[in-house]
């Protein structure tokens, strides 16, 4: 993977993780990651977050209350907002997360949209099946070091 740069990776019981950067999609992160009994304390992110789960459930505990996302539904947080995240069902949950830079966010609103200014979303998560489809696409198009399908 000549376009892939891998920043973190980690393992435990049933549970792995791969972070990286891929070079060919500049201001994204990419983490793809399995958890069974991990739980994330409460954080934020500088830019926002995308997460498609496709195995168990994911609870992200977030300022307004706690929501479970499962397979066909996306996971959207906004800039600096605290959560936490963990295992809504025995078996865990695996995800594929994309982590725009707020810049990159930008960018693509005005381009693609009216919307001037800072974007944000108003709902955390969507049953939004192709959504997810279309994160985990591009996770593998990355995986593969295809620029133009990751694109």
């Amino acid at each position: 993977m000549s376009g892939a740069q891998n920043t973190a990776a980690a393992g435990g019981a049933g549970q792995w993780a791969r972070h990286w950067r891929y070079r060919s999609l500049p201001g994204l992160d990419l983490l793809r990651a399995r958890y069974v009994d991990h739980d994330f304390p409460a954080h934020s992110h500088d830019g926002f977050v995308f997460g498609a789960v496709t195995l168990g459930v994911e609870e992200v505990g977030l300022p307004e209350g706690v929501v479970r996302a499962g397979p066909g539904t996306v996971v959207m947080i906004n800039p600096e907002v605290p959560h936490t995240a963990r295992a809504g069902v025995e078996e865990g949950w695996a995800y594929a997360t994309l982590y725009p830079s707020a810049g990159l966010i930008g960018e693509i609103a005005a381009e693609t949209t009216a919307v001037r200014g800072t974007a944000g979303f108003a709902r955390t998560i969507a049953d939004d099946a192709y959504g997810s489809r279309l994160i985990a696409e591009v996770h593998r198009a990355a995986e593969e070091d295809n620029p133009l399908a990751a694109d």
